[in-house]
């Protein structure tokens, strides 16, 4: 009766995590080798471990997890019930982008193993066709991986896996975890940025740069150039003609340029992204400030949600990030070949650091009314748009 044997083994092998778990108050843990608690600790939990599977052994061969099934990505093969059991550990040391996880290989039946590791996803029964992390091949104690790059305040679920082959996989229960929310007011260089627990940690600062209230809208920068023109009043301040890295024209560029038909005198030098020494962030706040990438852009847009509002009577795009907190962009308009400002109160455009490289008199930029990414234009490069920094100030 003890021998509803997949029962059984089931059971020792989820008894054989609790004990584990309830000994080792940070189950991932055996943190020092030096530690004579730990090593006692371990040795212990490998006794017990050992004593319980000879005890599954008297009953039936084996030992299968929950779901140690799968071909690479986790198509369900459902065979090999009873010879390798794998354990995930409860994940420990959570943080809002990085948590600890682990496991163990209590059972391999002499097989050969390729890897292991753990994998995880926001939904349930994550495989390694989900994101994985893999780990040094010891199948003779536990292993710890730590995952980094998740978002705040975001529920995950984790396997820790053994992969046969090149393509069969066993794995351990599925474990969830959620972040911290983490997020948050700060100062870099006397400049204020907020954290909106974004998966590269980037952090956006509160104001434009040349702004000095969170409404306010700042200074407009040609794309490369560092000084605003706007007191220059005259027709052209933004255009071709006064522009740094052009010889007159669209078409004859001196820097930034991957195309010779758009090159002066053919000139390229396949440079896509802004130097620091052309970015309005950087030479304005200061090192470890600079204007954000398309790439930027992008994950501010994928990982927030956001809306055309009105802030202390100033229009502009709000963005509300998963962690509660946001980030407000005011409709600054922009300048287009001569003095006049276009659209301010109603638009704005923000300037990347990434050239169009389609058309390299153009870099992209993101147009807060249509919440889009632009480029194309032939005035392109030498208009005045906003510039909105970012840093990267270490954060957990």
């Amino acid at each position: 009766m003890f021998c509803d044997s997949k029962s059984f083994k089931v059971a020792i092998c989820d008894l054989r995590d609790l004990l584990f778990n309830v000994f080792s108050e940070k189950s991932l843990l055996l943190q020092h080798e030096n530690n004579k608690n730990s090593i006692i600790m371990q040795r212990f939990t490998k006794a017990l471990a050992t004593i319980m599977l000879m005890t599954a052994v008297v009953c039936a061969a084996g030992c299968n997890k929950n779901d140690n099934s799968g071909n690479e990505g986790g198509g369900n093969n459902g065979s090999n019930d009873g010879e390798v059991c794998v354990v995930t550990y409860t994940p420990q040391d959570i943080t809002p982008r990085t948590a600890v996880c682990g496991g163990e290989v209590i059972e391999s039946q002499g097989f050969s193993f390729s890897e292991l590791g753990v994998c995880w996803s926001t939904m349930s029964i994550p495989t390694v066709r989900d994101a994985h992390l893999s780990t040094i091949m010891d199948l003779n104690a536990p292993f710890v991986c730590t995952i980094t790059g998740l978002v705040p305040a975001t529920t995950y679920h984790v396997r820790a896996y053994v992969k046969q082959g090149g393509n069969y996989c066993y794995y351990g229960e599925d474990k969830s975890f959620t972040t911290e929310s983490g997020g948050g007011i700060g100062t870099y260089n006397g400049h204020e940025y907020v954290d909106l627990g974004l998966p590269s940690g980037t952090l956006w600062a509160t104001c434009n740069v040349g702004a000095d209230s969170v409404e306010g809208y700042g200074d407009y920068f040609a794309w490369g150039e560092t000084t605003t023109k706007v007191n220059e009043y005259n027709w052209g301040h933004y255009s071709w003609a006064s522009y740094k890295y052009s010889n007159g024209d669209y078409d004859q560029l001196t820097k930034y340029c991957n195309k010779s038909d758009f090159g002066f005198n053919g000139f390229t030098d396949n440079l896509k992204t802004l130097e620091p020494n052309d970015d309005a962030a950087t030479v304005n706040w200061g090192n470890g400030w600079r204007t954000p990438t398309y790439n930027e852009w992008e994950e501010l847009f994928r990982y927030t949600t956001s809306t055309m509002t009105t802030q202390n009577g100033v229009n502009g795009r709000r963005f509300i990030a998963r962690n509660g907190w946001s980030l407000f962009l005011p409709a600054t308009g922009y300048y287009q070949l001569g003095s006049d400002i276009w659209d301010v109160g109603s638009n704005g455009h923000y300037w990347s650091s990434s050239l169009y490289t389609g058309q390299p008199y153009d870099a992209w930029y993101y147009d807060i009314e249509e919440s889009s990414f632009e480029a194309g234009s032939l005035w392109g490069r030498s208009r005045g748009h906003s510039v909105r920094a970012v840093c990267a100030v270490s954060q957990n």
